[in-house]
């Protein structure tokens, strides 16, 4: 299974920030971006979001309380998960790798 340890990050092509791809053998994947434009933070400097099968972004929903993940794959639904750890990163990768 994959981890925030498998992520390899390079300069984001657009703005001030690293980016980072991982396509899972489900034929999900996961984007992981950081810097000053995103949805971060000092403490939780990662914002998340996911591929569908069919290219389409999907929509994340982290549950920190309950250390799950939803992730919602319909055509009208697509969103990131901001504010997240290192450790939420992992959780989220987990949820997609098991769809």
């Amino acid at each position: 299974m994959k981890t925030f340890k498998d992520l390899t990050f390079e300069p984001h092509p657009y703005f001030d920030g690293e980016h980072a791809f991982l396509e899972f053998d489900n034929g999900r994947a996961v984007s992981v971006i950081t810097g000053d434009k995103f949805l971060t933070s000092d403490d939780k400097p990662y914002e998340v979001g996911f591929r569908k099968k069919d290219g389409r972004l999907g929509c994340v929903s982290l549950d920190r309380d309950n250390m799950s993940v939803s992730l919602v794959q319909d055509a009208n639904h697509n969103d990131v998960e901001g504010y997240c750890t290192e450790e939420d990163v992992t959780l989220i990768m987990k949820a997609i790798q098991t769809l």
